[in-house]
């Protein structure tokens, strides 16, 4: 993301409402940051609508997202997001989010809120294997100023030469983490779109993210997130990518997220899109317009 800065992407999560006035849908808008391509992440629209349900259910907490990715949207365009509630109870809410530019649709969502309660029980620690941690791991050029990669064990994750399990450990720091409860987790949702497709594309000889958009077709399809409380840390935080299936020209991964001493602080996942181009140029089987 050439020209990019964490203080930037923050201010692009936090949406403007558009109506001066409370409203059943509530509207809002938004920027985008392509980084230099003409296509907005999916994870920052992700992040941008879990922002914007928040502000439409006031004084609740988001717990979960889930989001599909139907069209591609055009970075120099602002996006504008209406939110519909389903349900407000004493507890939990929940609400739908349509996310378009003029007349198109570009992503729908739905998103859960809720109040917090104290703990009947609670586990919350990683029990999976250990890991070197980040000082061990190697940096990666993702630019994005106020944020640092480094990768565990992996060197060039975009190389076809690149091979081992369907498992990618990224470790992720911020040079400052916001103070607002649902601007921490739109940071943390934004970066579960980075890695997926390359943490499946690892365990298959001759094929990387390098070669996405050339020779092969990728796109973002769908992620779902769920925090689990308190979502605050300092310091490092890790991306556990595990890849558990790839087919059909589609993968599935699913995720953790952790502080560094391995409290989980939310868990994800994407369904991603792995096609071959035909002789045209197009992914095969490829809706029109769906393409990312």
């Amino acid at each position: 993301m050439t020209g990019s800065s964490l203080e930037r992407m923050l201010a692009i999560f936090d949406v403007e409402p558009l109506d001066t006035a409370p409203a059943a849908p509530a509207r809002f808008a938004g920027d985008s940051d392509g980084g230099g391509r003409q296509v907005v992440d999916g994870s920052q629209i992700l992040a941008q609508s879990l922002i914007a349900a928040g502000k439409a259910l006031p004084g609740r907490t988001v717990r979960s997202a889930h989001a599909l990715f139907v069209a591609v949207a055009d970075p120099d365009e602002r996006l504008e997001f209406t939110v519909t509630p389903v349900r407000a109870g004493r507890s939990f809410a929940s609400a739908t989010v349509t996310v378009g530019q003029r007349d198109r649709i570009c992503a729908t969502g739905t998103v859960l809120l809720d109040h917090p309660q104290p703990d009947v029980i609670r586990h919350d620690r990683w029990t999976g294997p250990p890991v070197a941690g980040p000082d061990a791991a190697h940096p990666v050029d993702m630019p994005l100023r106020g944020r640092r990669i480094r990768l565990e064990g992996i060197k060039d994750y975009g190389s076809p030469d690149e091979v081992g399990p369907p498992i990618i450990d990224a470790w992720v720091h911020y040079d400052a983490v916001p103070e607002r409860d649902d601007l921490r987790r739109a940071l943390l949702a934004h970066f579960t779109g980075h890695l997926s497709i390359s943490t499946t594309m690892r365990a298959h000889p001759g094929i990387g993210t390098s070669q996405a958009h050339h020779t092969v077709s990728t796109a973002v399809m769908g992620i779902g997130v769920s925090f689990h409380d308190p979502v605050r840390w300092d310091g490092w935080i890790r991306y556990h990518h595990e890849s558990v299936y790839a087919g059909a020209g589609m993968s599935h991964v699913r995720g953790q997220i952790l502080t560094e001493d391995g409290r989980l602080l939310a868990s994800f996942t994407q369904d991603g899109m792995i096609r071959a181009f035909d002789s045209r140029g197009s992914a095969t089987s490829l809706p029109a317009g769906s393409r990312l």
